[in-house]
């Protein structure tokens, strides 16, 4: 990854764990980086979309949305004074998942999201965990929290 990418990355990640916390705490957020939402299931708005998000957006659907325990969003921001494109999976948890790429469809990342942490890596193996809803190494021992809090 560049580091044009991993900074995007970076940004994204504290932007959304910034309004996990906000949400959490019942405060106000002001998103610096306002995202505008892609209505996926329209055909002409999809035909405007590069074929790497439409098909992270399709895989997401029809793992998750599909199979009614989660739901799927894609949306564009202006991160880092980049055009982003983000796929956006949340659960009836916690937890989740995202994508990002660039304005020319380029992957710029793919994570596991928990609350207000992320976990990037390899694109097929983030999404290998929709078959099981495990956490990558990195967000185990938070999930371990998070099941002990809500005990």
């Amino acid at each position: 990854m560049s580091d044009q990418a991993e900074t995007i990355r970076q940004a994204w990640a504290n932007q959304r764990a910034q309004a996990y916390k906000a949400e959490e705490t019942g405060v106000q957020s002001f998103q610096a980086n306002p995202s505008i939402s892609l209505d996926l299931s329209d055909e002409k708005v999809r035909s405007t979309i590069s074929q790497p998000v439409l098909e992270a957006y399709d895989y997401y659907y029809e793992q998750v949305e599909s199979a009614d325990w989660g739901s799927v969003a894609a949306s564009k921001e202006q991160i880092q004074s980049q055009e982003v494109y983000a796929v956006t999976v949340v659960t009836d948890g916690s937890d989740g998942w995202v994508e990002l790429f660039d304005s020319a469809g380029q992957k710029l990342g793919a994570a596991r999201t928990l609350e207000e942490w992320t976990a990037w890596g390899d694109t097929e193996a983030i999404r290998a965990y929709t078959q099981n809803s495990a956490f990558p190494e990195e967000l185990q021992a938070k999930q371990e929290t998070v099941a002990n809090q809500n005990a």
